[in-house]
C-alpha cells in the first residue's frame, strides 16, 4: 500500500466574510473544500494506494515538526501563481523527509519552470489522462520529472470526488463544491483561463453532476457553488441542468441555494434568467470588468459590448440573483477620470458584491505578449511585504504613470467600500431583487440594527448604512429581510479586509513615490512574436494532416505539434512575421523528424505518405478548429520556449517613450 498526501496550501483568504453572522459557532474555516485535490484522489485506485487531503487553512499548517498518522510515499501539491511559494516551502519540508514530491494545478501548469527546481514531478495541465499514466510510471520506476497534458480531457472520464479522507472536517467549509464544465468561449486579452482550459467547453453528464449536489447535500450543505469558468457558455447544456436542479431541490426538506461565474449575455436569455431564479441560483460572479466601453473594446470582452450595461445589469437583479462583479482599473484606454467614471457606474449599477482590481498581466497572456514587446510589463520579485496580490501591478499603464494608477485605485477602493456607498447599493440592489417572483426568504423581523452592528464590532459608520438597509427592505421588501441582514454582516467583515488593503497600498505607493520599488524590466521569459497566432491557426491544419497520417499513436501528435513548432521558432527567431514558402518547407521536415522520433524509427529509414495517401489517410482527421487546438499548442510552445531560457524574439522593444512621464519609480 502506497500513501499519498495530496496538500492545498495555506494563503490568506479573502473572501471568508461571505461566511455570515454565525461563522464562529458553525466551525467554518475555509470557503469550499479542495475539489481538484479530490478528484485527483478519483483518480486514484483504491486498491494498493490511500489517499489522505489536506487543507493547511483547515487541517493545519505542516511544518519539520508535523507528526502524521502514518508514513507517506509521496505528496502532492496544487495551487494557483499565489500560493507559489508556500509551496516550494512545502517541498523543502518533505524533500528533507526523503518523501517524494509533486505539484499541479493553475500555478504549476501557468509556469511550470519555476516548480521544476523544487518538485521532483511537475505537472501541467488537466490531470484525468496524465495522473493514471504517472502512477504506472511510478510503479515501473520509471516516473517522469514533467507531465504536460496538452490535448484537454472530455470530462465524462472525470471520476465522481473522493472526500472520504476529510468527511469528519466537511463542516468547516461555508460552501459545496461542484465542477460541471470547463473552458470558456471567450477570448478576453487578460484572462488565462482559455490556456489552463481551452476555449471549447466541456462539460460533465448532468447525472453525474446532479450526483455530486447530492453528495454535498449529504454533507450537510444548504449552499454549491459550481466551479465553472463560464456556466451558460453552452446554454443547451446548462438548462438541461438547471432543470435537473430544479427537481432536485424538489426532492428536499429545504432546497438548496447555488452560485457559480457566468457572463452578463446570460440576461438577453430570458428562459435562462428564469431557470437561474427558479432553480435557486442567489449570487453570480460576472466579470464587468470595465465602465469604459472601449476598454472592454480594447480588451476584447466584446460580450460586454452588447447592449446597454446598466440595463442587463439589473435585468439580472430583478430575478433576485445577486451579482458579485470584477472591475478592473488601468487598461490602456483608462486615463484618470477612470475612477471617478467606475464609482458612478457601481453605484448606478446596484451590485450587491464588488471585487475591484488594477490590471495585471498573467504570464503568457495575450495581454502578456503585447505588452512585453512594448517595454511595459515589470517583475516585482525583488520587493518583499507587498501585501496581498490586489494591492499591486506588474504593468506600465499606457495614460497614466503607475503611480497615478496607485493612488486613484486606492481612492476608489476607499469610495466604493465606504458604508455609505454600500448602503445606497444594496437599497438598489433590494428594491430591483424584490420584484422577483421567485425569491422570498423565511419571513423575520426586522433586525436591530445598533445590535446587530455591536455584534460584528463594526466601526461606528456602520450603524446608519445597517440601518437605511434593514429600513429600506422592510419598505419595499420585507420578504428579503434575512438577505438583507446577511449583506450588513458579509460587508462588515469585507470591510476590514479592505482597510488592511488600503494599509497595504499606502506603503506601496509611498515605496513607488520615494522611487524604492524594484521595478525590474530584465524578465528572463521572452514573449512569442505578436503574429505568431494567428499564422498558428491558419497553417496549423495542415501540419496536423501530415503528422495524423504519419503517426502510428495519434494521442501523441499534441506532443509532436509542440516539438515542431517550438524547434521551428527557436530556429528563426525575431526574423518570423508570417509563414512564408521556405517556413513551410521547413516546418514538413521537421514533422517528418518528430513524427519518426514518434513511431521509433530512425529519422533517415522514414518516409512520409505522398500527398494522395496522406489526404485519404487523415480522413477521419477531427475539426481541430471546432476543437480549439490552437490555444493548446499556443501555450505549450510558450511553456517549452520559456523551459529554453531565450526569446524567439530577436529583442524586447524598449520601454515606451511617448505618453505621460513616467513616476520616479521607473525613470
Amino acid at each position: 500500500m502506497k500513501n499519498i498526501l495530496l496538500v492545498s496550501p495555506y494563503a490568506k483568504n479573502e473572501m471568508l466574510w461571505v461566511t455570515g453572522e454565525e461563522a464562529s459557532l458553525c466551525e467554518v474555516l475555509n470557503i469550499y473544500p479542495p475539489l481538484g485535490l479530490a478528484t485527483v484522489a478519483g483518480l486514484t485506485p483504491e486498491e494498493g494506494y490511500s489517499v489522505q487531503l489536506w487543507d493547511e487553512v483547515v487541517h493545519g499548517i505542516i511544518d519539520e515538526k508535523t507528526v502524521f498518522d502514518r508514513e507517506y510515499h509521496l505528496v502532492g501539491v496544487t495551487g494557483y501563481g499565489m500560493h507559489r511559494p508556500r509551496a516550494i516551502e512545502l517541498a523543502q519540508i518533505f524533500r528533507k523527509r526523503g518523501v517524494m514530491t509533486c505539484a499541479g494545478g493553475p500555478g504549476a501548469s501557468s509556469a511550470p519552470k519555476e516548480y521544476q527546481a523544487h518538485f521532483d514531478v511537475v505537472f501541467g495541465g488537466e490531470v484525468e489522462v496524465s495522473w493514471p499514466q504517472f502512477l504506472r510510471d511510478w510503479e515501473e520506476g520509471k516516473a517522469q520529472a514533467v507531465y504536460h497534458q496538452i490535448d484537454k480531457p472530455e470530462l465524462d472520464i472525470s471520476p465522481l470526488p473522493r472526500w472520504d479522507s476529510i468527511r469528519d472536517t466537511m463542516k468547516h467549509y461555508h460552501l459545496g463544491a461542484v465542477q460541471t464544465t470547463r473552458g470558456c468561449p471567450y477570448d478576453c486579452e487578460f484572462c488565462d483561463v482559455i490556456y489552463l482550459f481551452g476555449r471549447r467547453q466541456r462539460h460533465k453528464p448532468v447525472e453525474t453532476v446532479i450526483e455530486e449536489v447530492r453528495v454535498m447535500a449529504a454533507f450537510g450543505y444548504e449552499w454549491i457553488f459550481f466551479c465553472d469558468d463560464e456556466f451558460g457558455g453552452d446554454r443547451k447544456y446548462a438548462k438541461e441542468l438547471l432543470r435537473a436542479l430544479i427537481r432536485f431541490n424538489e426532492t428536499l426538506d429545504r432546497p438548496m441555494y447555488y452560485s457559480t461565474q457566468m457572463c452578463i449575455t446570460a440576461s438577453g436569455d430570458k428562459e435562462f434568467c428564469e431557470l437561474l431564479a427558479a432553480a435557486n441560483f442567489d449570487m453570480v460572479f460576472i466579470g464587468i470588468e470595465s465602465a469604459n466601453p472601449g476598454s472592454l473594446k480594447g480588451a476584447n470582452k466584446l460580450q460586454n459590448l452588447r447592449g446597454n450595461l446598466l440595463d442587463n445589469i439589473h435585468i439580472l437583479l430583478r430575478y433576485g440573483i445577486g451579482i458579485r462583479s470584477g472591475m478592473i482599473v488601468g487598461f490602456d484606454e483608462d486615463d484618470t477620470s477612470i475612477f471617478q467614471t467606475t464609482y458612478e457606474f457601481l453605484q448606478k449599477a446596484c451590485l450587491p458584491s464588488i471585487g475591484i482590481y488594477m490590471l495585471m498581466a498573467p504570464l503568457g497572456t495575450r495581454l502578456w505578449m503585447r505588452l512585453m514587446h512594448e517595454g511595459r510589463v515589470v517583475s516585482l520579485a525583488r520587493n518583499k511585504n507587498l501585501g496581498p496580490a490586489r494591492a499591486r501591478t506588474n504593468i506600465v499603464p499606457k495614460l497614466m504613470t503607475r503611480l497615478e494608477l496607485l493612488r486613484g485605485y486606492r481612492w476608489l477602493l476607499d469610495r466604493v467600500y465606504s458604508w455609505d456607498a454600500y448602503a445606497d447599493r444594496i437599497c438598489g440592489f433590494l428594491s430591483l431583487a424584490g420584484q422577483s417572483p421567485h425569491r422570498a426568504d423565511q419571513p423575520i423581523p426586522k433586525p436591530d440594527a445598533r445590535a446587530l452592528v455591536e455584534k460584528l464590532g463594526a466601526a461606528p459608520e456602520a450603524l446608519p448604512a445597517a440601518a437605511q438597509i434593514l429600513d429600506h427592505a422592510e419598505q419595499v421588501a420585507p420578504h428579503l429581510m434575512v438577505r438583507a441582514k446577511h449583506l450588513v454582516v458579509q460587508f462588515a467583515r469585507y470591510h476590514v479586509t479592505i482597510q488592511e488593503t488600503l494599509r497595504d497600498l499606502d506603503v506601496n505607493i509611498a515605496r513607488e513615490a520615494a522611487g524604492e520599488m524594484i521595478l525590474d524590466r530584465n524578465i528572463p521569459i521572452a514573449p512569442l512574436p505578436l503574429t505568431f497566432k494567428n499564422e498558428l491557426n491558419r497553417i496549423l491544419p495542415e501540419v496536423y494532416r501530415r503528422l495524423y497520417a504519419n503517426m502510428a499513436d495519434r494521442s501523441q501528435i499534441s506532443l509532436a505539434l509542440t516539438d515542431v513548432f517550438v524547434e521551428l521558432m527557436l530556429r528563426v527567431g525575431g526574423s518570423f512575421q508570417k509563414f512564408e514558402q521556405h517556413h513551410m518547407t521547413l516546418l514538413e521536415e521537421l514533422s517528418d523528424r518528430h513524427t519518426a522520433k514518434y513511431n521509433g524509427v530512425p529519422a533517415v529509414d522514414f518516409v512520409p505518405l505522398a500527398r494522395d495517401a496522406e489526404i485519404a489517410a487523415a480522413a477521419g482527421m477531427p475539426n481541430i478548429k471546432k476543437l480549439r487546438v490552437v490555444d493548446d499548442i499556443y501555450k505549450s510552445v510558450f511553456q517549452r520556449i520559456a523551459e529554453h531560457g531565450r526569446a524567439p524574439a530577436a529583442a524586447l522593444a524598449p520601454p515606451p517613450q511617448a505618453g505621460p512621464a513616467p513616476s520616479p519609480a521607473i525613470g
